[in-house]
């Protein structure tokens, strides 16, 4: 990416991504021998699944930083307003696609063939020809794309900047240039807003799994027309990337010029701190539900003289599974504020040679996010203290991050208006040049 810029490096790394997904289904094609007769073998081997999983994380940490920027790129620095609408259509994109894939894959794999009542390789094979398809339309498109010129390697760079500033006895300014050390400034103060972030995806993220066990122990019967469904645990998580499409045209329509009308800030820092405090309260509501949950399994003790938990409760006499619908609600909304509002600051507020590298950190902080997911429910196994434990923590994030944003933002916004009237006089220019 630094040496040949995010188009030549996407093109390499979504190839990459593709080929990756092949060796899940190829592993599933071989055949055995036995008593002189051959069989077909489609006993999952090792290999396959480590192969895949390798090169697919390898295209995945190449395309997800370059992607969003690329697109960032594709737009003047004066467009604003239009780059804030493009990172919310490129998250209603990705979660439109993992809808469509959550829908459609268990059906492939239950389709059946080569003999067998599953049929895996297709459910990973379809996915691999989506994506080469991805692959050709994106090269096919490449010259109606702005490309950024690739301006090397910041890393180094960045480290050197930084030891001189904390470290060297030489001024930084006079050793590097001005251009270098400001820009390094600029990093650190973009790091110091991503500090809170993996409290927020620590919390959001046991949704998929905290939430899911406490819907294992809910009544999940609903009948509908005379027809009896069971709603699955983990089918409730559905629900939130049917939000996230439903709702983010609102939140662009509706909820942000509202939020101009009556005198709100819209700034980046202040739609994550709010997100994150949003989202601290669906964990209440969780927590407010578990209570519940434990309150019936109670009653239901006192009623027969019996001695249940509330996973020993009959399923009949649990709270519907359906409760949880507005916690999923409520966090999808702080998903909105928090999540696509990071991805357009780590663009906007970054240098101009650090765009795709802020993206890789503010990534890094849903890794480091379920490493703390780790070391905090060690605390307490009782699920009602974590769910409000946990709600807790974020809103204290949230805190951390107004603390923080209140003491950078005015840097932050002064380096970035700076960038931007360096851009805007640069584009006058090339404009009076070409004569337009």
């Amino acid at each position: 990416n630094a040496e040949y810029g995010k188009q030549w490096y996407q093109r390499r790394v979504r190839a990459v991504s593709s080929v990756g997904k092949i060796p899940m289904f190829q592993d599933n094609s071989t055949t055995v021998e036995k008593d002189g007769i051959t069989y077909d073998d489609f006993t999952p081997k090792l290999w396959g699944p480590i192969v895949a999983l390798h090169l697919i994380a390898l295209g995945t940490g190449g395309i997800k930083p370059c992607v969003s920027s690329f697109g960032g790129d594709q737009f003047q620095p004066s467009e604003t307003g239009r780059m804030q609408r493009y990172f919310s259509m490129f998250y209603f994109s990705v979660n439109a696609g993992s809808m469509v894939a959550t829908l459609l894959t268990p059906e492939l794999r239950m389709l059946g063939c080569m003999g067998e009542e599953t049929c895996y390789p297709m459910a990973f094979g379809v996915p691999a020809a989506f994506m080469l398809i991805a692959v050709v339309a994106f090269v096919a498109a490449g010259m109606w794309y702005a490309k950024v010129p690739p301006q090397g390697n910041p890393i180094v760079d960045v480290a050197k900047v930084t030891w001189s500033m904390f470290f060297g006895s030489e001024d930084p300014v006079e050793k590097f240039g001005e251009k270098k050390y400001k820009e390094t400034r600029q990093l650190w103060r973009v790091l110091a807003v991503f500090i809170p972030l993996p409290f927020f995806w620590a919390l959001f993220d046991q949704q998929s799994s905290r939430w899911v066990l406490q819907a294992r122990v809910m009544n999940g019967n609903l009948t509908l027309g005379g027809e009896n469904f069971e709603i699955k645990p983990d089918q409730m998580q559905a629900l939130n990337p049917i939000f996230i499409l439903a709702l983010i045209p609102v939140f662009e329509g509706a909820v942000y010029p509202i939020m101009k009308k009556i005198g709100l800030p819209t700034s980046a820092t202040f739609r994550i701190i709010l997100g994150m405090t949003i989202t601290s309260c669906s964990f209440i509501i969780c927590g407010f539900l578990q209570v519940a949950m434990e309150g019936k399994a109670s009653s239901y003790n006192e009623a027969h003289g019996t001695n249940f938990t509330v996973h020993d409760l009959p399923n009949q006499h649990q709270i519907h599974v359906l409760a949880q619908v507005p916690m999923i609600f409520v966090i999808t909304c702080g998903e909105i504020l928090t999540s696509i509002t990071v991805l357009e600051f780590a663009y906007s507020y970054a240098p101009p040679s650090m765009k795709s590298v802020c993206q890789s950190l503010s990534l890094l902080t849903t890794a480091v996010g379920n490493l703390v997911v780790i070391i905090f429910n060690k605390v307490t196994e009782k699920e009602t203290y974590l769910f409000f434990m946990w709600a807790v923590i974020v809103l204290l994030a949230a805190v951390l991050q107004w603390a923080i944003c209140k003491k950078i933002q005015g840097p932050l916004d002064e380096y970035r208006e700076k960038e931007l009237e360096c851009k805007n006089d640069g584009t006058e220019l090339k404009k009076k040049e070409s004569g337009v």
